[in-house]
């Protein structure tokens, strides 16, 4: 279904009736459908998943700030009246993730960010890639895909990841690049006491190890899980394994909310 919001529409798509929930979202220009091979690890969850705005099926007309989507986060759980759940990102989404939970922090039992991209990037940082998705939008995406799947070389699973990432426009992908150049400072984090799952590839090329573990640090109740031999997207990769720990943890998170 699509869910109005200002300066966009978001299409998000639910699978499942069970006693806990998943809500999830993308990074960068990952729909929420790089969640969907791990969905159905989770049957007997309801899981969520939203295309973020200037991605999948999901339109803008405004600007793209990640305080914006955070607050589409929070306007799709009202529309959808999803009660207290688990809130699950990947990649660049962790920003996003971070700031739907100092917003709203009730909202959410715990939360899941898998190979979290969450920092500040400085401006002009991205130039350089910006530059090359300019130049040549297909082939910097496949050679991004290349980067973000090291332990696999299936040609199935990188055109399905290419499929997905070229519904967004190239102006949709600097804008979403752009925006988290926008990101608060991180003063703030500590403060965040939600119970919080980070999962990161031991292989990742695109979000360094090192940053989970600074946020591991930063957040008061977090705990990290590092996958050897894994990329960037486990929750693609290797979806049972990862929803393993997402179901572990969602139990526990509900048990002690």
């Amino acid at each position: 279904m699509f869910i109005p919001r200002t300066g966009a529409q978001l299409y998000t798509l639910s699978f499942g009736q069970g006693p806990l929930t998943l809500l999830a979202v993308g990074g960068w220009i990952g729909s929420g459908e790089i969640w969907h091979p791990l969905f159905g690890h989770l049957p007997h969850w309801r899981c969520i998943s939203v295309d973020h705005r200037g991605t999948g099926a999901s339109t803008r007309s405004g600007p793209i700030t990640v305080d914006d989507m955070a607050d589409d986060l929070l306007a799709v759980a009202d529309a959808l009246q999803v009660g207290p759940c688990v809130l699950a990102a990947e990649s660049a989404g962790a920003a996003v993730a971070l700031r739907a939970v100092q917003r709203a922090p009730r909202r959410f039992i715990g939360q899941v960010l898998v190979g979290a991209a969450w920092q500040r990037k400085e401006a002009g940082a991205s130039d350089t890639f910006i530059a090359s998705l300019r130049r040549d939008y297909t082939g910097t995406l496949r050679s991004f895909i290349d980067n973000c799947l090291p332990e696999t070389d299936s040609a199935a699973l990188r055109w399905w990841t290419l499929q997905m990432l070229t519904r967004a426009s190239i102006d949709d992908a600097v804008a979403l690049i752009r925006c988290r150049e926008q990101i608060a400072p991180v003063d703030d984090l500590a403060r965040l006491s939600l119970p919080t799952l980070l999962i990161h590839g031991e292989r990742d090329r695109i979000a360094p190890l090192q940053g989970s573990r600074e946020l591991a640090e930063r957040l008061a109740r977090a705990e990290l899980h590092v996958l050897p031999g894994l990329g960037h997207v486990p929750i693609v990769t290797a979806p049972a394994q990862v929803a393993a720990l997402i179901d572990e943890f969602g139990k526990r998170a509900a048990q002690a909310a």
